[in-house]
């Protein structure tokens, strides 16, 4: 029994150090073929290897290099439904590290493929990418009426696609990944978050970038600002949403005791639109206009979040330092307007553009009703996957200007509570806000890591559980914090420096 024991000791620490290092295959790409999940026949299934396999656009789940793989692509159909699911797996030809990697999409498409699928080949993963059986255009009013699709798009096609993956990556390489890792931003948050919630066995870590967790209450509050702008008059022009909140992140600066245009939490910042009207703004070129009253009654209704008449709050809104204007588009954000009128109106031909606030807060009652146990993927009891000692790491930019920053916080709290406080959470659970960064990425601060993986796979391999994590870009660089704790400045050096600032 214990020279058993010492061999497998010894054969786990040999496998450990080959991670990062090149796992050859030993099975040629041609001959691969995806076995089907249960309750899943395959329509396809091919395998090719294709080299200098390349991505030329930005991403945000590490660098995109030039990679040499075996490109298995799966169709898959369940029942009756005439749905024909797409996977594609990417195995590297070359340096695989044992590790798996799923990945999501984003808005109403399900995948990013090569966008997420060639950085995560380059980095030494296998790694996947569905689009669920529905089109990557993100185009709803084909697909909103089907059940078998919505399921597909909630869940289930991301989860068949980690039981593909994973079953592939043995076939060829000749063992099973030592680990398995998520990553998705947005619609990929979600569907991270889910994995956790519904199938805890899928993954030893989850990377989930601004969830779009809540997303039943969520796509209804997008349409908001729009309302709010068109209540008593005609829309507020976008320019003077822009000074207000320019004037926010000015009034709020100096609370974290640097003045570096950022609000590092926006929670404190107790800004009132009404103090700058009458500024002058300069819209159009050399047009001039004056903030009124209304433009900032406006403004703060979007701030703070979405009500019915009576004022009884419903949900959050965008918070100081966001950019108020793709939710406030006369158009109406498009996330919302598809959700609208697709799922809950179900009339694809319908105009949407002028929904006043008592008919906005029927709808979102009806989504929270009829959706919020499929779609809404919020549950904080996450003790099965705690249990079989995954590690979830988010983050969210406070400048978030698609999802408010303040759902993940809620969230956060209700994992808390349900965990027995915040010493228990952080053992498998860690948020990071960071000040002025947008959805996903972009805004007036620190931008994301480069890998996004990294202090995740300390976390779960080594152990070694993340207190801050880098944020750099925009000429900035912040060690951001662990929520609940939040940025302060020392009071000495470059303010654009993570070094001369703290966590408090």
């Amino acid at each position: 029994m214990i020279r058993l024991f010492g061999i497998c000791v010894a054969l786990g620490s040999l496998f450990q150090a080959t991670l990062g290092l090149n796992i050859p295959p030993i099975t040629s790409c041609s001959s691969l073929v995806a076995t089907p999940p249960d309750g899943a026949t395959l329509i396809n299934s091919t395998a090719t290897e294709r080299y200098n396999v390349t991505y030329s656009g930005p991403t945000y789940n590490g660098l995109a290099g030039s990679v040499n793989i075996c490109d298995v692509e799966v169709f898959l159909t369940h029942g009756d439904a005439g749905d024909a699911v797409r996977f594609a797996i990417y195995l590297p030809l070359d340096g695989w590290n044992g590790r798996w990697q799923g990945t999501g999409g984003g808005g109403f498409a399900a995948g990013g493929f090569d966008f997420e699928l060639v950085p995560a080949a380059t980095n030494g993963y296998s790694a996947g990418a569905t689009d669920a059986g529905v089109n990557l255009a993100g185009d709803t009013d084909v697909w909103y009426n089907s059940t078998q699709l919505v399921e597909n798009f909630v869940h289930l096609s991301f989860h068949e696609m980690t039981l593909i993956g994973k079953d592939l990556s043995e076939k060829f390489y000749g063992r099973k990944p030592e680990y398995s890792y998520w990553f998705g931003c947005s619609t990929g948050g979600r569907q991270g978050m889910s994995e956790a919630q519904r199938y805890p066995e899928d993954y030893d870590g989850i990377f989930a970038g601004s969830p779009a967790i809540n997303w039943d209450k969520i796509t209804v509050a997008g349409y908001w600002p729009l309302t709010a702008q068109r209540q008593g008059g005609e829309p507020v022009p976008l320019c003077k949403l822009g000074a207000m909140g320019n004037a926010s992140i000015s009034a709020c600066d100096l609370l974290d005791g640097a003045a570096d245009g950022l609000i590092s939490n926006p929670l404190k910042c107790g800004f009132d639109a009404k103090s700058v009207v009458g500024m002058e703004v300069q819209c159009d070129g050399n047009t001039i206009t004056t903030i009124t009253e209304r433009d900032a009654v406006v403004w703060n209704k979007i701030r703070n979040g979405f009500t019915d008449e009576s004022g009884k709050f419903l949900w959050y809104g965008l918070q100081p330092g966001a950019n108020y204007q793709n939710q406030a588009t006369q158009s109406g954000f498009l996330i919302s307007t598809q959700w609208i009128r697709d799922f809950l109106l179900r009339d694809p031909s319908l105009d949407v553009s002028n929904i006043k606030q008592g008919e906005l807060v029927d709808l979102f009652n009806e989504s929270v009703s009829e959706f919020g146990d499929l779609w809404g993927t919020d549950n904080p009891d996450l003790s099965a996957f705690r249990a079989r000692g995954g590690k979830i790491l988010t983050w969210h930019g406070w400048a978030d200007d698609l999802i408010s920053p303040l759902g993940t916080v809620d969230y956060w709290q209700r994992v808390v509570d349900l965990a027995g406080g915040e010493e228990k959470t952080d053992e498998f659970y860690r948020v990071f806000m960071a000040p002025g960064l947008g959805h996903c990425g972009n805004g007036p601060g620190p931008q994301i890591p480069t890998d996004n993986l990294a202090p995740l796979i300390e976390w779960v391999e080594k152990r070694n559980a993340p207190e801050t994590i880098l944020f750099s870009g925009n000429g900035q660089s912040r060690n951001i914090c662990k929520f609940p704790k939040e940025l302060k400045y020392s009071g000495s050096g470059n303010v654009s420096d993570a070094a001369s600032w703290g966590c408090m």
